[in-house]
């Protein structure tokens, strides 16, 4: 033991205490905290719009999310993570279920469905999502009044996910998302991958997460082709008040978010839950052209031992577009 304790001081010739500060914690902090202003000022001179498609990819599905500002990839810890981080599907102790309705600008709908199963130390889940704006009447050169044919358009993704606990602390998780999009009689399709960590950090129950999303090939529609909406995100967050199942707990969570598509984007949130009971949430998205504050209520039960949560969410946009509403309906069996 001596002569092993020697070796590691010779090749690491640092105190404990100060070896003790360089954990997993401490590097991902690092990593954070680094790329940050470097992918910052790289997103301050111009904007990358109109590089990808299946944008709805990137609107949230779930109310408890948006009412955050969507500050959710270090939270997310039931069905809906199949959404935000895949590797947060190993809180799951038993079946879960997630269903979300928001109500999206110009009349548009987008709906989801979520379902997970603990198996073992891992955790599966599958996930589909449908957009749909309102069909409009079909206008042509010849009869610019309309031709009486209606033109629907509209998206659909089908995912199937799976997290794995790999320690006490450290979590892995992934997501195959089978994509389409159709704009009357055409149609465009593609896979696109996520990958995910869910670290708990054991300071006030603090978790770091990472998550990269919509990982996939160009795709082609009709002769143009485009990207796919891909997204980094980089999540810490932690008890700021209380800890869970506390008569008062205060959550925050603050989340880098930089996209192929846009520059860097910022998402700050916090959630308090009174008496385990009642969620009051708000958040604030940074470098939005629409979005801003955001707000959220909830409501969770325990019904003889089985999980009911109902939530709710605001989003204020600019005076073009009216606030988007989400309802979620979530739960155990």
């Amino acid at each position: 033991m001596r002569a092993e304790e020697k070796y590691r001081k010779e090749r690491w010739p640092l105190s404990d205490k100060t070896r003790k500060l360089f954990t997993p914690t401490s590097l991902l902090l690092s990593i954070f905290l680094s790329s940050t202003p470097l992918l910052s000022q790289q997103g301050e001179t111009f904007k990358r719009l109109g590089k990808a498609g299946f944008t709805f990819l990137k609107i949230s599905p779930s109310a408890r999310a948006a009412g955050m500002g969507d500050a959710f990839t270090a939270i997310a810890d039931d069905a809906t993570a199949i959404f935000f981080n895949p590797a947060g599907l190993t809180n799951i102790d038993r079946l879960e279920y997630s269903l979300g309705i928001t109500n999206w600008i110009i009349d548009s709908q987008l709906m989801s469905a979520a379902v997970a199963l603990p198996l073992g130390r891992g955790t599966v889940g599958v996930s589909a999502v449908s957009f749909a704006p309102p069909g409009f009447e079909e206008t042509t050169v010849t009869e610019p009044e309309g031709t009486g044919r209606t033109v629907h358009v509209g998206d659909i993704a089908v995912g199937l996910a799976y997290g794995l606990r790999l320690t006490d602390r450290l979590s892995f998780g992934s997501r195959i998302q089978y994509v389409e999009e159709n704009i009357d009689r055409d149609q465009a399709s593609s896979w696109v991958v996520d990958f995910s960590t869910y670290y708990r950090t054991g300071f006030r129950n603090g978790v770091i997460a990472m998550a990269m999303k919509n990982f996939g090939p160009d795709v082609k529609y009709l002769a143009e082709k485009f990207k796919t909406p891909l997204y980094f995100n980089i999540n810490l967050a932690l008890d700021v008040l209380g800890s869970d199942g506390a008569p008062l707990h205060l959550l925050g969570s603050l989340e880098s978010a930089f996209a192929t598509d846009y520059r860097d984007r910022y998402h700050a949130g916090a959630e308090l839950w009174l008496f385990n009971l009642i969620a009051l949430r708000g958040g604030y998205k940074f470098n939005y052209d629409t979005e801003d504050f955001t707000a959220g209520f909830g409501l969770k039960m325990d019904l003889e031992g089985r999980k009911l949560a109902v939530d709710i969410s605001y989003s204020n946009f600019s005076k073009y577009f009216q606030p988007p509403l989400r309802l979620s309906l979530s739960g155990s069996f």
